[in-house]
């Protein structure tokens, strides 16, 4: 079995994040799974704002992206399905565009989200919620 990371997980992007930049996060969706999120936030604490919230709900089947400003969500998208399937490893990339972020879940795009917020502001990877996570890469 791949390392393992504990749930919640932070990584720091101290340079932040631009256009061009990836994310990829690989885990394992476990068999009685609710919801899961994986968030780009601008700072650490309670209230930080959030550029992406992704949020894969197995429990309503199915995935909310987001982004939360001054303690307030904003209009939630979905995407279309669930590619994700309790009991089953998954892997995601967020590809940073200059328009939004690339959802890509396995071999195909999932969701396009239109940025919200700076990309300037991210400063913070968080990946937390019912989630086994193996990887978190940043390239």
């Amino acid at each position: 079995m791949a390392e393992s990371f504990t749930v919640p997980h932070k990584t720091s992007l101290p340079e932040g994040i631009r256009a061009g930049t990836v994310l990829r996060i690989r885990g394992l969706v476990p068999a009685k799974a609710g919801r899961f999120h994986v968030n780009l936030l601008c700072s650490e604490g309670q209230d930080a704002d959030a550029a992406l919230h992704f949020n894969p709900r197995m429990d309503s089947s199915e995935v909310v992206f987001n982004t939360k400003e001054q303690g307030a969500w904003g209009r939630e998208e979905r995407g279309k399905g669930v590619p994700f399937q309790c009991g089953k490893p998954f892997e995601v990339l967020f590809i940073t565009t200059d328009e939004g972020f690339k959802a890509v879940v396995g071999d195909s795009e999932y969701h396009l989200f239109r940025h919200r917020l700076p990309l300037a502001r991210v400063r913070l990877l968080e990946v937390g919620g019912d989630v086994q996570l193996e990887s978190v890469r940043v390239f």
